[in-house]
Protein backbone atom coordinates (compact mmCIF):
# COMPACT_ATOMS: atom_id res chain seq x y z
CA UNK A 1 0.00 0.00 0.00
CA UNK A 2 1.37 3.35 -1.02
CA UNK A 3 1.61 6.15 1.53
CA UNK A 4 -0.63 8.33 -0.65
CA UNK A 5 -3.58 6.08 0.10
CA UNK A 6 -2.97 6.44 3.82
CA UNK A 7 -2.87 10.22 3.44
CA UNK A 8 -6.16 10.15 1.48
CA UNK A 9 -7.75 7.98 4.15
CA UNK A 10 -6.44 10.25 6.91
CA UNK A 11 -7.85 13.35 5.18
CA UNK A 12 -11.21 11.65 4.71
CA UNK A 13 -11.27 10.57 8.36
CA UNK A 14 -10.42 14.10 9.51
CA UNK A 15 -13.30 15.47 7.43
CA UNK A 16 -15.77 12.90 8.73
CA UNK A 17 -14.69 13.45 12.34
CA UNK A 18 -14.92 17.24 12.11
CA UNK A 19 -18.26 17.06 10.34
CA UNK A 20 -19.70 14.76 12.97
CA UNK A 21 -18.33 16.88 15.80
CA UNK A 22 -19.83 20.07 14.37
CA UNK A 23 -23.19 18.39 13.82
CA UNK A 24 -23.18 16.94 17.34
CA UNK A 25 -22.27 20.26 18.93
CA UNK A 26 -25.09 21.96 17.01
CA UNK A 27 -27.53 19.26 18.13
CA UNK A 28 -26.46 19.67 21.76
CA UNK A 29 -26.64 23.48 21.62
CA UNK A 30 -29.98 23.86 19.83
CA UNK A 31 -31.72 20.51 20.44
CA UNK A 32 -32.21 20.00 16.68
CA UNK A 33 -30.26 18.00 14.15
CA UNK A 34 -28.55 19.86 11.29
CA UNK A 35 -30.73 18.92 8.30
CA UNK A 36 -31.17 20.55 4.90
CA UNK A 37 -34.86 21.29 5.53
CA UNK A 38 -33.94 23.52 8.50
CA UNK A 39 -33.21 26.44 6.19
CA UNK A 40 -36.83 26.70 5.03
CA UNK A 41 -37.91 28.26 8.34
CA UNK A 42 -36.21 31.68 8.61
CA UNK A 43 -35.38 32.97 12.08
CA UNK A 44 -32.46 34.62 13.87
CA UNK A 45 -30.32 31.46 13.75
CA UNK A 46 -30.65 30.93 9.98
CA UNK A 47 -27.21 32.38 9.03
CA UNK A 48 -25.47 30.29 11.69
CA UNK A 49 -27.59 27.27 10.74
CA UNK A 50 -26.42 27.62 7.12
CA UNK A 51 -22.75 27.69 8.14
CA UNK A 52 -23.21 24.68 10.43
CA UNK A 53 -25.04 22.86 7.66
CA UNK A 54 -22.17 23.43 5.22
CA UNK A 55 -19.60 22.06 7.65
CA UNK A 56 -21.73 19.13 8.85
CA UNK A 57 -23.02 18.18 5.39
CA UNK A 58 -20.67 15.21 4.80
CA UNK A 59 -22.11 13.15 7.63
CA UNK A 60 -25.64 14.32 6.83
CA UNK A 61 -25.21 13.17 3.23
CA UNK A 62 -23.69 9.85 4.23
CA UNK A 63 -26.41 9.09 6.78
CA UNK A 64 -29.12 9.97 4.25
CA UNK A 65 -27.35 7.84 1.65
CA UNK A 66 -27.23 4.84 3.98
CA UNK A 67 -30.98 5.13 4.56
CA UNK A 68 -31.59 5.42 0.80
CA UNK A 69 -29.46 2.35 -0.01
CA UNK A 70 -32.40 0.04 0.64
CA UNK A 71 -35.21 1.98 -1.04
CA UNK A 72 -33.31 3.71 -3.87
CA UNK A 73 -29.80 2.23 -4.27
CA UNK A 74 -28.51 4.60 -7.00
CA UNK A 75 -29.50 7.67 -4.99
CA UNK A 76 -28.03 6.13 -1.85
CA UNK A 77 -24.71 5.40 -3.53
CA UNK A 78 -24.61 8.93 -4.94
CA UNK A 79 -25.26 10.47 -1.52
CA UNK A 80 -22.59 8.32 0.14
CA UNK A 81 -20.07 9.11 -2.61
CA UNK A 82 -20.78 12.84 -2.40
CA UNK A 83 -20.46 12.74 1.38
CA UNK A 84 -17.11 10.99 1.16
CA UNK A 85 -15.83 13.44 -1.45
CA UNK A 86 -16.99 16.42 0.60
CA UNK A 87 -15.40 15.00 3.74
CA UNK A 88 -12.14 14.52 1.83
CA UNK A 89 -12.12 18.17 0.75
CA UNK A 90 -13.03 19.32 4.25
CA UNK A 91 -10.30 17.11 5.72
CA UNK A 92 -7.71 18.51 3.30
CA UNK A 93 -8.74 22.04 4.29
CA UNK A 94 -8.50 21.27 8.00
CA UNK A 95 -5.16 19.51 7.70
CA UNK A 96 -3.70 22.37 5.66
CA UNK A 97 -5.11 25.36 7.51
CA UNK A 98 -5.25 24.15 11.09
CA UNK A 99 -2.36 21.70 11.33
CA UNK A 100 -0.13 22.99 8.52
CA UNK A 101 0.24 19.60 6.84
CA UNK A 102 1.26 20.03 3.21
Amino acid sequence: MDYHYVAYLFAMAAGIASSGAIGSLWAIATDEAPVFSGLSEPDLLTPIRAIVLVFSAPTTLMISGIFYLIAKPPLGLLCVALGLCWSFVQGIFILNQVFGVT
